[in-house]
C-alpha cells in the first residue's frame, strides 16, 4: 500500500509539474484546463491517502492548490461564458467584449500567480513533504474494499436527488463533484483492479460531462444576469441540458448497475 502511495502521489505531482509550465507559457483555455483536472487528481491523493502524511503539510499544500484553482477557475469562466453564449444562440457583441476583458484581466493575474508558483518551484519541493509514512493499512485490496462502499451508496443516492424533476443546479453540481471524486479515487486504484473499472470510470466521465455542461450554465447565467435576454437564452440551454442528463442518468445508473459496481469493487486484490 505504502508503494502505491508513493508512486500515485508522485504521478500526480509530475503531471500538475508540466502543466503548470505549459500554463505558464500559454495561459489558454486548454491549458488552463489541464491545470484544473491536475489540481483536482492531485488534492484527491491528498484526501485519500492522508494517513500516510503529514496533516499540517498536507493542510497547507491543499490551501495552496485551491487558491491556484480560483485563479484558474476566475479565467476559465469567462472562456464557459463566451462558449455557452455561442450554444445558446445569443448574438449580443457588447457582451462578449465585455466578457473577453474580463478573462484579459483575470489571465494577467494568473499569469503572475503562475509565474510565482515557477520562480518558487513549489512542486518540486512539495516532493519532499510527501514521502508516504506507515500506515496501519497495508494491503491494497482491504484498503479499497473498505474505501469505495460507502461512496457508491453516496453517489448513487445524490444521482436519484439530482435527477428529479425540479432538482436545483446547486443540488446537482454537488452531485458533480461527488463524481469526480468517484473517478479519480477509481484512478489511484488501477493497479489494483486492472481493466476491470475501465466501463465504470468510462461511465462516470460521461455522467461528468453532461453533469458539466449543466454546470456551464448556471455559471453563465451569474456571469450574464444584468441581460434578460442573454440569461433566458441560456436558462432554455440549461433545460434542454438537464433532460440529456436525466436520460443519460435513467439510462445508465439504475439499481442493477449500482449491484454490478459493487461486486466489481469488492472484487479488489493486492498487496502492492
Amino acid at each position: 500500500m505504502r508503494r502505491l502511495v508513493r508512486s500515485q502521489t508522485a504521478q500526480r505531482l509530475k503531471k500538475l509539474e508540466t502543466e503548470l509550465k505549459v500554463a505558464s507559457k500559454h495561459a489558454n483555455a486548454d491549458a488552463i484546463h489541464d491545470v484544473r483536472v491536475s489540481i483536482r487528481r492531485l488534492s484527491r491523493a491528498l484526501r485519500v491517502f492522508r494517513a500516510w502524511f503529514d496533516a499540517g503539510k498536507v493542510k497547507s499544500i491543499r490551501r495552496r492548490l485551491r487558491k491556484l484553482m480560483e485563479g484558474c477557475a476566475a479565467v476559465r469562466n469567462c472562456d464557459v461564458a463566451m462558449e455557452v453564449l455561442l450554444a445558446a444562440g445569443w448574438q449580443a457583441p457588447e457582451l462578449v467584449t465585455g466578457l473577453e476583458k474580463e478573462r484579459q484581466h483575470m489571465r494577467q493575474k494568473l499569469a503572475l500567480k503562475l509565474e510565482s508558483w515557477r520562480r518558487r518551484d513549489r512542486v518540486r519541493k512539495w516532493r519532499g513533504c510527501l514521502r508516504a509514512g506507515h500506515s496501519l493499512a497495508k494491503d491494497t485490496g482491504e484498503y479499497a474494499r473498505r474505501l469505495f462502499p460507502a461512496m457508491l451508496e453516496d453517489l448513487f443516492r445524490a444521482g436519484r436527488d439530482a435527477a428529479r424533476m425540479g432538482s436545483s443546479h446547486q443540488r446537482m453540481h454537488q452531485f458533480r463533484l461527488k463524481t469526480k471524486r468517484l473517478r479519480y479515487t477509481l484512478e489511484l486504484f488501477e493497479t489494483v483492479y486492472g481493466e476491470s473499472t475501465k466501463p465504470m470510470m468510462g461511465s462516470l466521465k460521461k455522467l461528468q460531462e453532461k453533469l458539466g455542461a449543466i454546470n456551464d450554465c448556471a455559471t453563465t447565467i451569474e456571469m450574464v444576469r444584468r441581460d434578460r435576454g442573454a440569461a433566458a437564452a441560456v436558462r432554455r440551454l440549461a433545460a434542454q441540458r438537464e433532460a440529456e442528463f436525466r436520460s443519460f442518468w435513467k439510462k445508465h445508473f439504475g439499481t442493477r448497475e449500482l449491484s454490478r459496481w459493487k461486486a466489481v469493487l469488492s472484487a479488489a486484490d493486492g498487496n502492492n
